[in-house]
């Protein structure tokens, strides 16, 4: 059989500085590995937040634009001026001498009173 050396004491030596800062920077780096990762995924998180942002950004636009229409389409004088003829039975007074002014007369529209002994009976309360 043979005989296997003794370590020496300078093999023996569990501290030494190369291999500390070997080891530290071994540590550093997987550190910043980990903190690139990290990184990429929230970039990747706001660019999907942002891209949506984009989208409803887009979809609100349009909603406006057809808003807009629809409200200089009901706002139109011509609009108004037949829902105040035919509706509420408004008229306009055009004179000659009133070339710039109009005045508007309304027409009261009389409901009848509902009183409780002047009801009429239909055919089928008889």
């Amino acid at each position: 059989m043979m005989m296997q050396s003794l370590p020496s004491s300078s093999q023996l030596k569990l501290f030494s500085w190369p291999r500390t800062i070997a080891l530290l920077l071994l540590g550093f780096i997987c550190f910043l590995l980990i903190l690139i990762v990290q990184v990429q995924h929230q970039v990747r998180h706001l660019e999907t937040h942002y891209a949506k942002a984009l989208q409803k950004e887009v979809d609100l636009h349009q909603e406006f634009g057809k808003l807009t229409l629809e409200l200089h389409h009901l706002t139109a004088l011509a609009r108004v001026e037949e829902i105040a003829v035919t509706q509420l039975r408004m008229t306009i007074d055009k004179t000659p001498e009133h070339n710039n002014i109009q005045t508007i007369f309304l027409n009261p529209v009389v409901k009848p009173s509902i009183q409780s002994g002047t009801l009429s009976k239909g055919k089928g309360d008889e």
